[in-house]
């Protein structure tokens, strides 16, 4: 398994490389397309901030438009953080406290994840299909399921050994290659968050910066309509 372990720990950083990488680029199409003295002017006030700020974690503007997708989207957004958060436990030794107090919301948000899937799934494809169809989104909703379905089947079903998991994970963040954990049901788990790492919508990491900088151009904008 140790060769196995060398793969995947080696997948684990080629993919961080290509989200990275991407990432990257999206901040930098941004950066061009802002003036410099939006970027370093300082002058977002304190309305256009917290405006910025309700869009990006209330999902502000989808509900105004379709209230109905924004309820499982949001949802889905909640839940999927949550979960992330709670595999922290993985990644820090020592494990901070706050990431154990998190770890009853994490495994409810564990099991309400599929559930906002499905939902998204039934508005986007069954509902709504003539605005919403596509392949990539359909492509991530199904990959995201079948993850949260294995970690439920990990869960409750196939208990992987949690001190090779940990041991596993912490030797691919000091950068030590470690066996890999004998579970073949966490072997594809794993495989298939480095898919979802790789196939990421970069593009959402970068929209707080589009949307206050969105929010600045109309602040602006009003600013000198109200001044003519």
């Amino acid at each position: 398994m140790r060769i196995l372990g060398i793969v995947l720990s080696l997948g684990y950083y080629l993919s961080m490389l290509v989200f990275l990488g991407n990432y990257a680029s999206k901040v930098l199409l941004w950066a061009k397309r802002t003036p410099v003295n939006a970027v370093t002017s300082g002058k977002v006030t304190l309305r256009t901030f917290v405006a910025a700020s309700i869009d990006i974690l209330f999902f502000g503007r989808l509900l105004w438009v379709n209230d109905v997708l924004w309820l499982g989207e949001w949802t889905f957004h909640v839940c999927f953080l949550l979960t992330v958060l709670r595999h922290l436990r993985y990644f820090l030794n020592p494990v901070p406290q706050w990431v154990w107090v998190l770890q009853p919301l994490g495994i409810i948000a564990g099991y309400v994840l599929p559930l906002a899937l499905v939902y998204i799934f039934t508005v986007k494809f069954l509902i709504e299909k003539k605005k919403y169809v596509s392949s990539y989104n359909f492509f991530l909703l199904v990959l995201i399921l079948v993850l949260s379905v294995c970690g439920l089947l990990m869960k409750t079903v196939y208990h992987p050994d949690n001190v090779s998991v940990k041991a596993f994970v912490m030797g691919i963040v000091a950068f030590r290659f470690t066996a890999a954990p004998g579970c073949a049901l966490f072997l594809l788990h794993f495989v298939l968050v480095l898919v979802l790492i790789v196939n990421l919508p970069t593009h959402i990491f970068a929209a707080p910066l589009a949307l206050i900088g969105a929010r600045q151009r109309e602040e602006t904008l009003n600013r000198v309509v109200h001044e003519k």
